[in-house]
């Protein structure tokens, strides 16, 4: 994801301009909200789990999740 464009208004409105790689999605989550993860695990999280996640990947070496 690459931002193109982002401003705030003085009213706090904010807009932003992102450009999105192929296969990529973006989504808007509120952090005083709660969000069910569905799949296999059907858990519900409130949205600033979400919002302050990091992206991981496994490491099969180390057999751990670890940051990317």
């Amino acid at each position: 994801m690459k931002v193109t464009k982002d401003y705030t208004r003085k009213d706090g409105v904010r807009t932003v301009t992102v450009q999105l790689a192929a296969g990529e999605k973006l989504m808007a989550f509120k952090e005083d909200s709660y969000y069910r993860l569905g799949g296999q695990l059907d858990d519900v999280v409130g949205g600033y789990c979400i919002t302050e996640g990091r992206r991981v990947v496994w490491c099969s070496i180390e057999q751990k999740w670890v940051d990317a």
